[in-house]
């Protein structure tokens, strides 16, 4: 029985068998080396023609530099929602949904409407930060750091726990728990 090749018998071989033709295309370029390489000999051989690029680029460059300028602009002012000016309180389109839902019967979606205006408050006030993708998990545990009264902490979470099983389990809220949170947001709003 003949022994296995070493490893550089095999590395030899594996090298050799790159260098074909039909491999070519898998070797490893140097390509920014070869276009600063490309430029250098544009300088040199046709500078009116080097020029012409290089201030193109400088423009295209400026000009995406002041697209993502105003793309930004754009997105945080967005975040930011404007001020009214018309001395509404905060949660006041909440608030406004919710009891139009509850006058409909549909006390569910008036919880949940209360819900937001409760965090709305919060975030307003600055009790608990959060950002637009944060889970109820995350809001359960800024809660739990809140410096809100632990009696208060304790309910929030609990309802927040109501709606979450009447929502995703149940399929059905009653006025219970819209009330609850509308004596949540009163308790908050006068504090």
């Amino acid at each position: 029985m003949k022994p296995p090749p070493d490893d550089a018998a095999i590395r030899s071989l594996a090298a050799e068998i790159l260098r074909r033709s039909q491999y070519a295309q898998w070797r490893a370029t140097d390509w920014l080396g070869d276009a600063l390489e490309w430029l250098a000999r544009l300088a040199r051989n046709h500078p009116p023609l080097y020029w012409t690029w290089f201030v193109a680029l400088v423009v295209v460059a400026i000009v995406l530099l002041v697209h993502v300028t105003i793309a930004i602009r754009a997105a945080l002012s967005v975040a930011a929602p404007p001020e009214t000016g018309r001395g509404e309180a905060p949660g006041t389109s909440f608030v406004a949904d919710a009891t139009a839902l509850a006058a409909a019967g549909r006390f569910l979606d008036a919880a949940r409407r209360m819900q937001l205006a409760v965090i709305e408050l919060l975030l307003r006030r600055r009790v608990v930060t959060l950002a637009r993708s944060d889970p109820n998990r995350t809001l359960r545990a800024r809660l739990r750091e809140a410096t809100l009264p632990a009696a208060e902490r304790t309910e929030l979470i609990a309802l927040i726990d109501r709606v979450e099983r009447c929502w995703f389990r149940d399929g059905a809220g009653d006025r219970a728990l819209y009330d609850a949170w509308c004596r949540a947001h009163e308790r908050l709003r006068h504090a």
